[in-house]
């Protein structure tokens, strides 16, 4: 099929399509270019003696996320946690 001569008919001028697309704010993850953040506050004794959580993901397979005792937690900083699908 040739694009071109579906899109054009005689007597009718062409034009552009224009289209907007909006991102709503996820309720549990934002959005940094590619990326997606995921922010939790722990408590000075889970920093200390390490915890887990499970994060559900947005194709609802659940993340096991887990720190060890002794894992050092900088205040504002990323840390890569290990990760176990479940």
């Amino acid at each position: 099929m040739n694009f071109f001569l579906l899109n054009f008919k005689p007597g009718i001028m062409g034009g552009d399509l224009y289209v907007r697309i909006m991102i709503e704010p996820h309720k549990t993850f934002t959005r940094r270019g590619a990326d997606l953040y995921y922010e939790k506050k722990i408590s000075l004794l889970e920093a200390l003696t390490g915890f887990t959580m499970e994060i559900k993901q947005l194709d609802g397979i659940m993340l096991k996320v887990a720190t060890a005792p002794g894992d050092v937690i900088s205040h504002g900083n990323l840390s890569l946690l290990s990760l176990n699908y479940h």
